[in-house]
């Protein structure tokens, strides 16, 4: 049979582009040989941040008595079994979803392991499809430690760990990045004994240095074991227990150990010769093109937004590109990308960060508040963490956007149209906000840089 188009890869991005493609009239295919929503969906995100969402209730509800709340029991408990199926309730409501607007849409789910295996020539099973154009959307594999053991349950990366049955005792994270400082803490929130450890002297060491420098504190306040500035030397599996000891020395016992240290692009579904690679990423020019004619790659594949929504919008780029219309609009800068981390308490970071202003040689000035002068952090209890705005000290324009504490990952989007319109601190004060609210935070980080 032979397609317009055929997308290699049903997650965020593959699942956005053939949408987009098929609304626009265009005959789409989409493979993909497990299940539709890609790791965000399936082993990723969703599963993760429902995971997350009951630590969030569960916090909650050990303080809700000093709100006057009584309830039969004084402490709440914890049930792993019902916040298990209420997970797979929830990935299953939303691939339903997903399936339906895709064929709603008028895309062919072809199910089985698709391969490029000739210019406009994808083999899935025992058959063969053309396209006039093919879209890698294959996505990565969970990238393993040196002496990560495969066959050994005690041994967990982010897409087996959503298969425990129960809390371990005791877990060591090995990567200080997004995915492991929301699984620490996860497993803290409920008692579990926590190690993470990351090469950097801080957490998610790609943002701004205050930002990692304020959750390593969090985190140890919160009896987290942070390991900073080293890494895993050796791993004695012989035992009950796993015996760890790090480069730094360092000597612990853990029952299970989580690989969280990124992913490794999957180009196994190429099978002809040609394809350009930058390092494990396939190479894109800025229309997500790769070296082999009328074949482009989006998503954890080519490794330049290595999030599910900057995966969605390269499909959305990619479908515009085929089209031929609205492809100004969607263009990206990838530094006004909002990134947003589900730990506690809460990171998101838009645009420019302290250090990448002295990389580009920027005058900047600095406005900076913490959450206990917020009047809604302190009614709910919470009042960790702070907002930072960075701004050209010349011009005035808002360059960057760095918050941690309460709602960080919902607030910051009020950041992005102002970061990527070169408002300037004036120009941004002249908004009204609503009292009290938590994005109060940021008029107050904004009143502290004009100061400046």
């Amino acid at each position: 049979m032979k397609y317009d188009v055929i997308v290699i890869g049903a997650g965020p991005g593959g699942s956005e582009c053939a949408r987009e493609l098929a609304r626009a009239g265009k005959k789409v295919a989409i493979v993909e040989y497990r299940q539709v929503g890609g790791i965000c969906l399936n082993r990723g995100c969703i599963p993760a941040k429902t995971m997350l969402y009951s630590a969030e209730m569960f916090r909650t509800g050990k303080k809700i008595k000093e709100y006057g709340i009584r309830f039969c029991q004084d402490v709440p408990g914890f049930d792993f079994d019902a916040m298990i199926e209420k997970r797979a309730q929830i990935m299953e409501k939303l691939r339903k979803g997903l399936t339906f607007l895709l064929k709603k849409d008028g895309v062919d789910i072809l199910e089985g392991f698709g391969e490029l295996v000739d210019n406009g020539k994808v083999k899935v099973g025992d058959e063969i499809y053309e396209a006039d154009k093919v879209v890698l959307a294959t996505g990565g594999d969970a990238r393993r430690f040196p002496g990560y053991i495969e066959d050994d349950e005690r041994f967990l990366v982010s897409d087996n760990i959503f298969g425990l049955k129960q809390f371990p005792k005791s877990i060591l994270i090995v990567g200080g990045g997004p995915v492991g400082t929301e699984f620490a803490t996860f497993f803290r929130t409920f008692d579990v004994e926590v190690h993470i450890l990351d090469l950097s002297p801080r957490f998610l060491n790609i943002f701004d240095d205050d930002l990692g420098d304020e959750l390593v504190k969090s985190f140890k306040r919160d009896g987290i074991n942070c390991h900073l500035e080293t890494t895993v030397e050796s791993i004695d599996p012989s035992g009950e227990m796993l015996k760890v000891k790090l480069q730094n020395g360092e000597e612990i016992e853990v029952e299970k150990v989580l690989s969280a240290i990124g992913m490794v692009p999957n180009t196994d579904y190429v099978k002809i010769e040609g394809l350009e690679k930058d390092g494990p990423r396939v190479k894109v020019n800025q229309y997500l093109e790769t070296s082999l004619e009328n074949v482009y790659a989006i998503g954890d594949v080519n490794g330049m937004s290595g999030s599910a929504y900057g995966a969605e919008r390269e499909g959305q780029i990619v479908a515009a590109h085929i089209i031929g219309e609205g492809l100004e609009d969607l263009l990206i800068d990838y530094s006004n990308f909002p990134d947003v981390v589900f730990c506690d308490p809460e990171v998101a970071t838009c645009g420019l960060s302290e250090k990448e202003c002295v990389e580009k040689g920027i005058d900047y000035k600095v406005g900076k508040v913490q959450f206990m002068v917020n009047g809604k952090a302190v009614i709910k209890g919470d009042t960790r963490g702070f907002c930072k705005v960075i701004a050209d000290k010349t011009t005035d324009q808002v360059l960057g956007m760095h918050i941690i504490g309460p709602q960080a990952t919902e607030i910051i989007h009020g950041a992005v149209i102002p970061v990527m319109h070169d408002f300037t601190v004036t120009e941004w004060l002249r908004k009204v906000w609503g009292h009290p609210v938590i994005a109060e935070v940021i008029k107050a980080a904004l009143h502290d840089c004009a100061s400046k």
